[in-house]
């Protein structure tokens, strides 16, 4: 018997981890009334797809729940889990932070993988043939083309009930790295149906005749890999723009996960996404003032009517699909100075209005005094003021940021 068959064997004899003996069904129906967790049904097979929602990702919500859904496929009617993907994992800066969801790293020996820059794709065998998910989706674009390309390839060698969990690159969906006119699957990891890791090694065995595998760096310690990643440059010294790697993926020998990305890819995803201050403004305005008339909303914000009603109300949540991660702390400071500034300009406008509210009776003579105020920004919401309306309309319209300067000019072209 070969490896291979030994394997595939072993494999076949397991029984299927349930979804309620990894997930309690209760805590993983709360997660989805809470809105963290969504779940997708497969528009023909019995099957379901559970993952976490970008609201849970920018409030942090992990749990035993939401890390676990990432692509996690499940059978409506047995409650086998058939495609199980790797737990959300965060940066090493988040475990050395202390963040609750992120407890420190453990102090043993820790493998290094290239942290490759596509979409991810769940495979798994069902109904007979081998199927493709994306993280949060049956049908996306990214599924789709992985699923054309999946069945003109060798699936001979890989193991039914073993979920292989590969990154998907094509031109049309290049994220920042240029990986130029490569089409792959990169395999990243395997599951068993059991839960267990299946070492790479042997995974990568049956995936031969599907794609690639991850690039696996060299050991070094932690010190020097974060140096790596801040001086923007790959092991052995090459020095790597973010065009070139996103970082790096750590496993250490009990399993835990963690990533490290290189500084200049961070700046330029950033850049790339083109979201900036203003979108943030604008977007979490509306959430702010969902309680106004829209169209006053509108007015004040600089957006129609139409714009807030196909937004649903909710437009940051849509805006941070733009952003990765690491922009989700970006956004959090950009409406935390915000806000800021909407209270000192109303405590401001609290002082102004108490040097002439003693005016009210006589409103040629308020206007007046009103046209005296040094503080030209407090003048527009006197009168609001005196006819007891709220201000903070006007007030959260006049913090709105400056446009940044582009990313690119043709000065130099």
């Amino acid at each position: 018997m070969t490896i291979e068959d030994h394997h595939r064997e072993e494999h076949m004899s397991q029984a299927y981890l349930t979804l309620h003996e990894l997930l309690p069904s209760q805590e993983l129906a709360a997660a989805i009334d809470a809105g963290h967790v969504t779940r997708k049904t497969h528009p023909e097979l019995p099957l379901s797809l559970y993952t976490y929602t970008r609201t849970c990702q920018y409030e942090r919500v992990w749990n035993s729940v939401t890390t676990r859904c990432r692509g996690l496929v499940a059978d409506d009617a047995t409650g086998e889990i058939v495609a199980l993907p790797l737990p959300k994992f965060f940066n090493v800066g988040e475990h050395q932070a202390g963040q609750p969801y992120a407890p420190a790293l453990p102090d043993e020996p820790f493998e290094v993988y290239d942290k490759v820059d596509g979409s991810l794709a769940v495979v798994f065998h069902y109904a007979g043939r081998w199927r493709v998910a994306s993280k949060g989706s049956f049908t996306s674009a990214q599924a789709t083309w992985a699923q054309r390309l999946l069945d003109g390839k060798d699936t001979a060698a890989l193991v039914p009930g073993v979920t292989y969990l590969a990154e998907i690159l094509y031109p049309q969906n290049r994220i920042v790295v240029d990986y130029g006119d490569r089409r792959d699957l990169v395999l990243l990891a395997a599951f068993g149906k059991d839960g267990t890791e299946i070492a790479l090694a042997d995974a990568a065995a049956g995936w031969k005749g599907v794609g690639s595998v991850v690039t696996v760096w060299p050991a070094m310690p932690l010190a020097d890999l974060l140096a790596l990643t801040e001086s923007n440059r790959l092991p052995g010294g090459r020095a790597a723009t973010g065009t070139d790697a996103e970082g790096f993926v750590l496993r250490f020998a009990s399993g835990v996960r963690a990533k490290a990305k290189l500084s200049e890819y961070v700046r330029l995803h950033k850049v790339l996404t083109g979201v900036i201050e203003r979108d943030i403004w604008r977007s979490h305005g509306i959430q702010r003032f969902a309680g106004l008339p829209a169209k006053q909303v509108a007015q004040a914000l600089g957006c129609s009517a139409t714009d807030i009603e196909a937004s649903g109300g909710r437009p940051l949540d849509a805006l941070l699909e733009q952003v990765p991660d690491e922009f989700d702390t970006w956004v959090r400071e950009v409406i935390a100075r915000i806000e800021k500034d909407v209270a000192d300009r109303e405590c401001a406008i609290d002082e102004a209005y108490g040097t002439v509210a003693h005016l009210a009776g006589d409103r040629g003579a308020f206007a007046r005094a009103v046209k005296e105020l040094p503080d030209t920004a407090v003048r527009p919401a006197m009168f609001l003021r005196l006819d007891g309306r709220p201000t903070e309309l006007v007030t959260y319209r006049s913090v709105r940021p400056e446009a940044p300067d582009p990313y690119l000019t043709d000065e130099e072209s």
